[in-house]
């Protein structure tokens, strides 16, 4: 019986190191994932701002754009650029200038870019009322005719795959607080934010899954 016992603790114990092990494995590619990412984007930056003109420079990033190229690592990098020239004494205005046009530039096409899903999620986060907020999830996920323009978007998805997004932005969170995510977009995600967005995953597994 005891020689029973010593083989099911030594199995567990085995079973626990693998997926110790498989759970590195998958962080590391994660991180190699980022590393490369963030590495193609300072590409990509630098040459827009080798860029001839300024108009140059808001055409390479429309480009990018339309070849779907315009990531959320470049579009940092842009944001970060333009925020610290803001910020600055010694930077001359045109430069400012130019910073805030490439950013307004970046910021217009990734809007458009943008997956439903994450309009509809950055409109949940904005109701505080867990009613209102259970009724918007409903209406999000009832099929419809769907509307997109500036000011009104009325659009609908799956709890499954708003579920997903949800749960990517969350588990992106969480891996940059282990410091092995780029340290620029950890700065961006709000703790209140990610605890509105836990109690959205609840909502959502609980009511429509």
């Amino acid at each position: 019986m005891l020689i029973l016992v010593l083989i099911s603790f030594y199995l567990l114990a085995l079973a626990k190191l693998g997926n110790m092990c498989l759970a590195a494995v998958q962080a590391y590619d994660t991180a190699t994932e980022n590393i490369e990412a963030l590495n193609t984007a300072e590409l990509k930056f630098q040459d827009i701002m080798n860029s001839p003109s300024l108009d140059a420079a808001c055409r390479k990033i429309d480009n990018l754009a339309e070849k779907n190229q315009l990531d959320s690592a470049l579009v940092l990098m842009i944001t970060k650029a333009w925020s610290a020239a803001k910020e600055s004494n010694m930077m001359k205005e045109e430069v400012k200038d130019i910073l805030y046009h490439l950013y307004m530039t970046a910021r217009g096409n990734l809007q458009r870019l943008m997956p439903k899903e994450i309009r509809i999620l950055k409109f949940l986060l904005t109701i505080e009322d867990p009613e209102e907020r259970l009724c918007a999830l409903k209406d999000a996920f009832t099929p419809g005719e769907e509307l997109e323009g500036k000011d009104v978007d009325n659009l609908y998805t799956t709890p499954e795959k708003l579920h997903n997004w949800i749960r990517s932005m969350l588990d992106a969170y969480y891996f940059s607080r282990e410091g092995t995510l780029i340290s620029e977009a950890r700065d961006l995600m709000n703790p209140k934010i990610i605890k509105k967005l836990e109690e959205l995953n609840q909502l959502v597994k609980k009511n429509f899954m």
